[in-house]
């Protein structure tokens, strides 16, 4: 198994950083009204899939090849989840007239939204300690 690091992650094309995904998630509180049950409730299920998906994706390397298919699968249909949420939450933005340029960020792709998925439940995780 190889080791990583952040810094490793910088290298790859098309990722967002931790500044780029507090940028986005500034945007994205502002766009809404945190004090609203029926966004409490979207936001609620976001960060449920987040935390699923950062285990998920934090895991794989360390999954055998022969039983990476299946949990590829499991992870893609959490992720295909989370899109949804955002997806959601902007429109949810949108009903209440606000900016929606936040997720104009993640240029519609399905990594930026998964990276940003996984900072979200690292702000999460260190708040829950």
């Amino acid at each position: 198994m190889q080791v990583f690091t952040y810094n490793d992650f910088l290298k790859d094309k098309g990722i967002i950083t931790f500044e780029q995904a507090e940028k986005i998630y500034e945007d994205l509180i502002s766009s809404v009204n945190v004090h609203d049950s029926e966004f409490l409730e979207y936001w609620q299920r976001l960060i449920e899939l987040c935390a699923q998906y950062a285990e998920a994706r934090g895991k794989f390397l360390t999954i055998p090849l022969s039983e990476r298919d299946y949990a590829n699968k499991s992870r893609t249909r959490i992720h295909d989840s989370i899109i949804i949420q955002l997806k959601i939450i902007k429109r949810y933005a949108e009903k209440i007239g606000n900016d929606t340029s936040w997720f104009d960020k993640f240029h519609d792709d399905r990594k930026r939204m998964g990276d940003f998925a996984n900072y979200l439940n690292y702000v999460y995780a260190v708040n829950a300690r």
